[in-house]
């Protein structure tokens, strides 16, 4: 395997690493933006319809987002579809589907893993939530949805062309 410093010196990395990023994501796009919006749905579904059979209520991202957008359930919403079906489909097509190994699907879970990290660890308590909820349930609930959204948005986009 070559090294970072080895594509620098020949000065491939930056030519061929940013052309490499940019086709991936033009052939790839159409396929990520389904991926985003099918996980998207049953992420959703699932806050609404699995958490209340753990937690005894539904997991409402929306509603979590909302005092963030003056109160606003429906900018929630629309605020959580723009990022599961644009926002998180383009970064694992830039940063992801590259740098991970392994089948697609499994490449889309363990990118949504690290957005649940994120997720649990910066939002959640800026939501004031806490950290991971402040709830051991609730933050599995979230984690299985999370890998559920990357398993399908991996299998939907599939693995690069090389």
């Amino acid at each position: 395997m070559r090294s970072l410093r080895q594509y620098i010196d020949e000065g491939k990395y930056i030519m061929n690493g940013t052309t490499q990023i940019q086709g991936v994501v033009k052939e790839k796009l159409f396929r990520g933006i389904i991926g985003g919006l099918v996980g998207t749905i049953v992420f959703t579904l699932m806050g609404q319809y699995m958490a209340p059979k753990v937690l005894g209520q539904p997991m409402d991202v929306a509603a979590l987002m909302a005092p963030m957008l003056g109160g606003s359930h429906t900018l929630g919403v629309i605020v959580h579809f723009i990022m599961g079906t644009f926002l998180f489909p383009i970064a694992y097509l830039v940063v992801g589907i590259q740098n991970l190994k392994g089948p697609a699907s499994i490449r889309g879970a363990i990118f949504l893993t690290v957005i649940y990290l994120g997720a649990m660890t910066v939002m959640m308590p800026i939501l004031g939530q806490g950290l991971f909820f402040n709830s051991l349930p609730k933050a599995m609930v979230a984690l299985v949805a999370h890998i559920v959204f990357g398993l399908l948005m991996g299998a939907i986009i599939g693995k690069p062309n090389k």
